[in-house]
């Protein structure tokens, strides 16, 4: 008996042995082994090293953009930030008989780029410049000494400059370095015009603000304008004083371009770029400028009164300039297409 009970134990743990086997056997076919999963760590590392892959320009890229140039050394449009309206007209009619207003490199343009290669580009950029400045004083008014009337003085300037330009870019990871160099055409006219408050009247002068008034200054600008008795410009004309100085025509330019700088992307494919400009060469061309005035006309007692006039300050003029402070600073910001 005893032996029987060892025979039938023996046998079940046969049987369980090999149903446990079996179980296993099948566990592991319907689930395969599972690979030993990676860090956390290093697949989110990855993640965010292909999301901040560096752009880099290539063949075939383009840029639209804008510039700023802060201290273009070329043109007169407007007073500087602080300075009184009076300066700057005063500054303008100081230069001597001719207008000249001219801008090389404006202070805020347009630029598209086109890569060529990796490595060269061409680009393009339109500037535009201008300003409209109504400069106005109180003087007495010749009809009341109690009332005040006023004088104006209107200076409208404008001008376009188109540069075409190929540069060159050596990357280092976001950080570049460009360095080019072209040819810009500029554009530039205006004119100055004189309102007064008080009008001609026989046998006496109008009381004008200081600047119009007559002058016997050896250098005259817009007070060029002297009694008869004086070094006149018409015969027969007691007195005068101007309306407008305007040029025939635009003053125009032509000049070399340099630059070198850097191009910094700091997100994306947006990049901000601060370069020197300078300008080794360039040509002026300077259009005809005329005065117009009206001036107090006698000749007899009943051949007097008030008459318009216009003479040629200047036939134009032309000039090459080559080494000179033709200094701007570019900072410019892109957006690659």
């Amino acid at each position: 008996m005893k032996k029987v009970f060892i025979i039938a134990v023996a046998l079940l743990v046969c049987v369980a042995a090999g149903a446990q086997k079996k179980a296993t056997t099948t566990k592991s076919a319907a689930q395969p082994v599972a690979q030993p999963a990676q860090p956390a760590s290093t697949s989110a590392k990855s993640t965010a090293s292909a999301s901040k892959k560096q752009f880099i320009p290539a063949k075939g890229d383009f840029s639209f953009g804008v510039t700023w140039n802060p201290i273009s050394k070329f043109g007169t449009y407007q007073p500087n930030p602080g300075d009184f309206a009076g300066g700057f007209v005063n500054s303008l009619g100081d230069y001597p008989h001719e207008l000249y207003i001219l801008g090389i490199d404006p202070q805020f343009s347009f630029q598209l780029r086109y890569h060529m290669s990796d490595q060269w580009s061409l680009r393009t950029a339109l500037g535009l410049s201008g300003s409209k400045v109504n400069y106005k004083e109180y003087v007495t008014s010749d009809a009341d000494a109690n009332s005040k009337v006023v004088d104006c003085i209107n200076s409208n300037l404008n001008g376009v400059s188109l540069g075409l330009e190929a540069e060159y870019t050596k990357s280092f990871g976001p950080l570049a370095f460009i360095g080019g160099f072209g040819l810009q055409f500029a554009i530039g006219g205006g004119s100055m015009t004189m309102d007064y408050g008080n009008p001609f009247v026989k046998n006496a002068l109008p009381a004008t603000m200081p600047y119009l008034s007559l002058s016997t200054a050896d250098v005259q600008t817009l007070n060029e304008y002297q009694p008869l008795s004086g070094n006149f410009h018409a015969a027969h004309v007691t007195y005068a004083r101007p309306l407008e100085r305007y040029n025939v025509g635009y003053c125009k330019a032509l000049a070399l371009t340099c630059n070198m700088g850097i191009e910094y992307f700091f997100i994306g494919q947006m990049s901000i770029t601060a370069a020197v400009t300078f300008v080794p060469v360039a040509f002026f061309f300077q259009p005809e400028t005329y005065t117009r005035f009206e001036g107090w006309y006698y000749n007899s007692n009943t051949d007097q009164g008030r008459k318009e006039y216009e003479f040629l300050v200047s036939p134009g003029s032309t000039a090459l300039l080559y080494g000179t402070q033709n200094i701007g600073l570019r900072l410019g910001f892109n957006y690659y297409l």
